[in-house]
């Protein structure tokens, strides 16, 4: 269950749901009792709370969001930030994310793709004009209402994009399927990376489909660095010129080529919803050589104008029917002209195709194997057999200009001129490291980056004198070198100088009081206490999170546990036999070693679980020795029936006894149904001589000393001195008593 729900922050903000899951936060629906509003709020996980990384981002959302104040931004009302605990409180949005509306429509109408982006853009340009990236724009960050109007949120990696002294631990990586290529290689990003965002969601809204995507983050972020995405009309034909043209403007690789800001996209949106004819330039018409023909726009056939004649002069009438005779004459000649060249054509079509019959069994070949092969040697070998059609990929395992894919399978038929598709190797990809890592503190946003490329990431640390504590010093391969896509990374990380760091004494078993002279003596300034449960030990060290004798910074997060002397509570599963042929109803008392009950449990028909098992859960702390009493509902009877060994703590039980014979003893026995009930006397046992006899019915009760009806257990308190005898002394059960009375018989 989620601990935060039911809390009430500050006394007035009421958590009632978990209604969102992020990677450093969640969110919950709340309730303000003080405004009596919904409101969300973001709580910063628990292990992120001691992260002096997340703390920073986490506190520069609420700075950043506070200087906001928009339409289309989220609002927000309240922050807090405690040891105990971190949040932001904000407008509660109650709609879908633009994600979710994406996946249900497809592909949107390019008049409600631009209004839900413009929307987006201006919000984008107030956070701008006050100094703000958001640098985590995508579908799931932009919540929709029902009447279309848009908010922008999760300004969780935001940055204030006119502060001094920027270092790379700045460079948090955003969504890879929008993000910018600057932003993937963690060099500095501004307002043109959110642009590049826009744009590449604007893709998404058009065509229905990710402007990149692939099997794994590296490769969708390596495409943004490297690839040129396809036009969207290739998808969407009917998308407009000028929209495309906008698009791809907005997603060029080079910062200093796309819109410089969002004010800038909004003015060429407004300009083409005005005129959708409009031609912006962003895009070269790429010109054909040979005619100078567009390859993208395409110059339509202006039709030639028949001749005319006006002047009534230039005929007479021998004129006219001289004309009108010709033509009927020339209609006729053409008509039998194309009957003649129709016939022959069929006439030769027949011929060609039984000369070709014979022709095209010998004009074929089995598809080789082209795998492994060079593609330039697979030119040539069957040049005038096969036509190729080549895509050329990074692949490490194959050499460059090798094939390692082909369309066609092996050995299957094919004439001669058919086309195959390989996929020819470029050789392993070569990347280059990002430059200047030395000297900066290392992050998560580095090891992120650096992943997001297509590197593995290795961490060393040591002592070093130059550099203070987790900073870099050192990077294998060297920064701005090159390096296969893969390989691994050596990031070399300095624990700071040997002067600034203590030998970590030993404090286990050591009081509270006795633990801080220990940890101020080492000159230790971060160090905080844990409540632990252990059994015993009460106030004591049990735990630290750094062993005896090792080096540590002396700034560094020390975990000190203390013990609580309770041992922590766990449940266990005993597993209780059921003997055979015992009948009745039963009820389990469970007592623990100090003759406390912890548990009852009942058994309304035994003889249904003869010869098998039941369970009983029972819960405690450290190991006690557990006693299970059987009572017989019906006679009250009871008998002590088995023992076991339970460990909370490791939440294991062993069975030390039990007595099936003793359970027997207080189970009912077989009843003789008669017209008349019989009373018989009842039998003594082996150590008692006692008999009573009763001549009626009535008497039977007044007279009975047996150990079921003289002492009755209660089902709250377990008995001091049980009026039974030893559960290893056999019991003889009454016999042929009437089926609504007591058993009968005497205790030792």
């Amino acid at each position: 269950m989620d601990l935060n729900i039911g809390k009430k922050l500050d006394g007035r903000y009421e958590i009632t749901e978990l209604i969102g899951i992020g990677g450093m936060a969640d969110v919950y629906k709340a309730v303000d009792v003080m405004e009596n509003r919904v409101v969300a709020v973001k709580i910063l996980k628990n292990e992120f709370s001691e992260n002096e990384e997340f703390l920073r981002r986490f506190r520069n959302e609420s700075k950043a969001i506070a200087v906001l104040s928009h339409p289309n931004i989220v609002k927000i009302y309240d922050v807090g930030f405690s040891d105990e605990i971190q949040f932001i409180v904000m407008e509660y949005i109650d709609g879908i994310t633009l994600k979710e509306f994406i996946e249900q429509q497809g592909a949107l109408r390019w008049k409600d793709a631009l209004h839900f982006i413009t929307q987006i853009l201006r919000a984008l340009q107030h956070a701008h004009d006050r100094g703000i990236v958001h640098r985590d724009i995508k579908p799931q960050n932009i919540m929709l209402f029902p009447d279309g109007t848009i908010k922008v949120m999760d300004f969780g990696i935001a940055r204030f994009s006119r502060v001094d002294g920027k270092t790379l631990s700045d460079k948090t990586i955003g969504s890879v399927h929008y993000i910018s290529p600057e932003q993937a290689k963690g060099e500095f990003t501004d307002e043109r990376s959110d642009i590049y965002s826009v744009g590449a969601m604007l893709y998404e809204m058009l065509t229905g489909r990710k402007m990149f995507d692939g099997e794994s983050p590296v490769s969708i972020a390596v495409m943004h660095m490297q690839d040129e995405p396809t036009y969207p009309r290739t998808y969407v034909p009917s998308i407009p010129e000028a929209l495309e043209e906008i698009v791809m403007h907005a997603v060029e690789k080079e910062p200093e080529k796309r819109y410089q800001s969002a004010a800038e996209m909004i003015r060429d949106i407004d300009t083409f919803k005005m005129d959708q004819n409009v031609v912006f330039g962003y895009i070269a018409k790429d010109e054909d050589e040979d005619d100078g023909e567009s390859t993208r726009f395409f110059t339509p056939v202006t039709p030639v104008a028949k001749e005319e004649f006006t002047d009534e002069d230039d005929y007479d009438d021998d004129d006219y029917e001289e004309e009108e005779r010709r033509s009927y004459v020339f209609p006729i000649l053409c008509a039998v002209a194309v009957a003649v060249v129709l016939i022959a054509c069929i006439i030769i079509a027949v011929v060609i195709k039984d000369f070709n019959k014979d022709k095209d069994e010998t004009n074929t070949l089995e598809m080789p194997n082209l795998v492994n092969t060079l593609y330039s040697q697979a030119q040539q070998d069957y040049d005038g057999k096969l036509v190729f059609n080549v895509t050329e990929e990074y692949n490490s395992e194959y050499g460059e200009g090798i094939i390692f894919e082909q369309s066609i399978t092996e050995g299957k038929t094919v004439k001669y001129g058919a086309t195959v598709n390989v996929t020819v190797s470029k050789g392993t990809r070569m990347l280059t490291i990002p430059d200047s890592l030395v000297g900066f503190e290392y992050t998560d946003s580095i090891e992120n980056t650096l992943r997001q490329m297509g590197f593995e990431v290795k961490t060393v640390t040591d002592w070093i004198e130059e550099y203070e504590a987790g900073y870099i010093y050192k990077v294998d391969p060297g920064s701005g070198s090159q390096a296969p896509a893969g390989s691994t990374i050596t990031i070399y990380i300095s624990n700071g100088p040997l002067s600034n760091s203590s030998e970590m004494p030993l404090l286990l078993g050591l009081t509270k009081e006795m633990a801080i002279v220990e940890l101020e003596n080492a000159k230790f300034t971060n160090y905080t206490f844990q409540d632990v449960d252990v059994e015993g030990d009460a106030g004591k060290v049990v735990s630290q999170s750094y062993d005896h004798g090792t080096l540590v910074p002396r700034n560094e997060p020390i975990i000190i546990g203390i013990s609580t002397g309770i041992a922590a509570q766990g449940t266990v599963n005993l597993t209780v036999p059921i003997p055979l042929e015992v009948k009745g109803s039963f009820i389990f008392n469970i007592y623990d070693d100090t003759g406390a009950k912890i548990a009852t449990q009942s058994l309304e028909n035994a003889a249904l679980f003869a010869g098998s098992n039941i369970t009983v859960a029972v819960t405690g702390a450290g190991t006690k020795t557990i006693m299970i009493e059987v009572l017989n509902s019906k006679t009250n009877a009871f008998a002590k029936y088995a023992t076991y060994s339970v460990d909370f703590t490791t939440k294991m039980a062993a069975v030390v006894s039990t007595d099936a014979e003793a359970f027997l003893s207080i189970a009912d026995t077989t009843t003789i149904t008669t017209k008349e009930p019989v009373v018989e006397p009842p039998q003594s046992d082996s150590s008692s001589s006692q008999s009573t006899t009763s001549s009626t019915t009535s008497s039977t009760t007044s007279s009975t000393t047996s150990s079921t009806t003289s002492s009755t257990t209660s089902e709250t308190d377990p008995p001091v001195e049980p009026p039974v005898t030893d559960p290893t002394d056999p019991v003889d059960p009454p016999v042929d008593q009437p089926v609504d009375q007591p058993a009968e018989g005497s205790a030792a």
